[in-house]
């Protein structure tokens, strides 16, 4: 049975590889490992209003380089923290960093999930010079957000760098500009093996960077939808409407059809039906501000 697994996991990296989501980030090739240069062009805004300080019910911090707005029921307030360099043969690839700062979510709705409400901020070229996973979703922002026809969501989205994980699936994707920037969000998993999508795992990622190319941005909360099991276990109940994890017993488990299925579900979730609503975590990223 343990071989079993273990030749599933591979037809599993192998199947997200094929499918632009590799495991393994792409070594860059003759690509300046420089961050994403200033554009002349403004990135639009999109539909989702943001919360601003005027409103009674929002709550406006600063921590580091950004401000932004917690709207009414997000969250009660956020701590800090800069965390210092770290690079060298003592340190996993997915921990290296230039040093960046951490913001966390206080009060957040949802608590116990497997992610924590946080937004990392990256100095954005010392980062992707460091490491080549940032170097390539910084370069995948930079595709998406400065193609020269426009906004283009067809190109493949970032990955987080510092996950030793793969990405499963993404869905809900939109462009969401903010004052000085601009990135994508998306409802997305993260796996080393192939699991059920659930929410217990569950989170909005948004990935930007500022107009000026200076900060790479990553924000993760965790959500949840009502379609989906509450945990990874392929034995959980699916709620009605649910999409059924594949039978491991089975020699030839789809996998891929089961990722296609759940995207199709959550695209088709409206906003304010995910907990919180992707709107509230929209107006959050809309209303941030670089301050230095």
């Amino acid at each position: 049975m343990k071989q079993i697994y273990f030749l599933l996991i591979l037809l599993f990296v192998i199947s997200l590889a094929a499918c632009g989501s590799p495991a393994t980030v792409v070594a860059p090739t003759a690509i300046p490992a420089t961050a994403v240069p200033p554009s002349s062009t403004p990135i639009p805004p999109t539909e989702v209003p943001a919360a601003t300080p005027a409103d009674p019910e929002v709550v406006p911090v600063t921590y580091g380089p950004l401000s932004f707005v917690l709207p009414a029921g997000l969250a009660s307030g956020i701590s800090g923290s800069q965390l210092p360099p770290a690079e060298g043969d003592s340190v996993a690839p997915w921990e290296v960093t230039p040093g960046h700062t951490l913001i966390d979510l206080e009060g957040y709705p949802l608590q116990g999930k497997f992610h924590q409400p946080q937004i990392f901020i990256y100095p954005a070229s010392e980062y992707a010079t460091l490491f080549p996973g940032a170097f390539e979703s910084v370069h995948r922002l930079d595709n998406i957000l400065y193609d020269p026809a426009g906004i283009n969501l067809d190109q493949p989205l970032p990955l987080v760098p510092f996950f030793n994980a793969a990405q499963v699936f993404a869905s809900n994707v939109q462009a969401v500009s903010f004052q000085g920037g601009g990135g994508v969000r998306f409802v997305t998993e993260y796996a080393q093996a192939p699991v059920p999508v659930d929410n217990q795992d569950l989170f909005y990622n948004f990935q930007g960077l500022s107009r000026d190319g200076t900060y790479y941005i990553i924000a993760i909360f965790p959500v949840t939808a009502p379609g989906l099991a509450e945990t990874s276990d392929p034995s959980a109940p699916v709620p009605a409407g649910g999409v059924a994890f594949p039978d491991l017993n089975n020699a030839n488990p789809d996998f891929q059809g089961y990722y296609a299925a759940i995207t199709d579900l959550l695209n088709g979730t409206a906003p304010q039906v995910f907990t919180p609503s992707l709107s509230q975590l929209d107006a959050l990223i809309q209303s941030m501000q670089i301050v230095q």
